[in-house]
């Protein structure tokens, strides 16, 4: 327990230093907050996007995937356990919070079911989320090859972006192919090396999927329609931060890696992380006000997702540490 307060107030520490150095060296101004007050359609962009693609298309998502699982649930019941973890999100470092927020109450309805692949089914909905963020990263690149080949320092970065996105593809298709005999892919699990066993019980969870195959596709479309709308939201607040609107294609092509970037879980929303990463990304591209054009975008989220502590109130509580070792106990009892 104090290992992990000492861990959460370290993390905490190093995103305020972060924030803090940006503020002092004049590359994040906090004053610009104003212009939500200012500004009644960046207000209005921000309620769409959090309505209609955080709440509305991501919890089609993840039900999507629980019922491809195995798992039925209504959709007033997703609704309340989606709103439910971003609320975990946004007062707990990274993301994991909401996560298990939220897969604690599909396990007490499912009592019957692995609670294993309840868990991988969340953790399931973040790559295919970050799948989407990739496939849309490709569509930019396509549609704005011109940039990319004047951007300097960027073909490094397309050469992890390949890998990952190669990664991505071997992984859908591995887990989801119907193979006649035995699972060639079963051998390579054998190996001794650090995060292997990680990846055979989220490749296991993936191959329930391969007598469901339209969840996983249909996910993914989510994903990409999702993806699409935040880029769209942050280039309108890269607008109204710089003074007028940059060519899109140089914000195309680096929002999915500064996205990327704030997955490091520092602090919730990726603050202080996604600051210093849209900062660089900016300059990289010839364009300013990157890391106060990520602040407004992150605040706006972080303070709407809020709200999700009024549907949190109507649900019975669940003692997630315990809920949590019992998960883990029956992970490593499946191992």
């Amino acid at each position: 327990m104090l290992k992990t307060l000492f861990s959460t107030l370290l993390k905490l520490a190093v995103a305020v230093i972060i924030i803090g150095w940006l503020i002092s060296s004049g590359k994040l101004d906090w004053s610009q907050l104003k212009l939500f007050q200012q500004d009644m359609w960046l207000v209005a962009a921000s309620l769409f996007y959090f309505v209609f693609a955080v709440i509305f298309l991501g919890t089609w998502r993840w039900k999507t995937l629980l019922q491809g699982a195995g798992y039925i649930i209504s959709w007033k019941r997703a609704l309340t356990l989606q709103t439910t973890g971003l609320f975990f999100s946004s007062v707990m470092p990274g993301a994991v919070g909401g996560d298990v927020a939220k897969i604690a109450y599909v396990i007490r309805d499912n009592p019957t079911k692995s609670k294993a692949l309840a868990m991988m089914t969340a953790l399931l909905d973040r790559i295919v989320g970050l799948a989407g963020l990739f496939l849309i990263c490709w569509i930019m690149i396509v549609f704005n090859y011109q940039t990319v080949q004047s951007t300097n320092g960027f073909w490094p970065i397309l050469l992890i972006i390949s890998g990952l996105s190669f990664g991505f593809i071997l992984f859908f298709c591995a887990a989801l192919y119907h193979y006649r005999g035995n699972d060639p892919f079963l051998s390579l699990f054998k190996l001794r090396l650090p995060g292997v066993k990680f990846i055979e019980k989220l490749y296991q969870a993936m191959r329930v999927y391969r007598y469901a195959r339209g969840s996983i596709f249909l996910s993914l479309g989510i994903s990409l329609l999702i993806q699409g709308l935040c880029l769209l939201l942050f280039y309108f607040i890269t607008g109204k931060v710089s003074g007028g609107f940059p060519p899109f294609g140089k914000i195309a092509i680096v929002f999915p890696i500064g996205v990327t970037a704030t997955a490091i879980p520092l602090a919730p929303a990726g603050l202080g992380v996604g600051h210093v990463a849209f900062d660089q990304l900016f300059h990289m591209v010839g364009l300013e006000h990157g890391a106060n054009a990520f602040n407004l975008f992150a605040l706006s989220q972080l303070v709407l997702n809020l709200t999700g502590v009024i549907p949190y109130l109507s649900l019975k509580k669940i003692p997630l540490p315990e809920l949590t070792g019992e998960t883990d106990s029956s992970s490593e009892a499946k191992a």
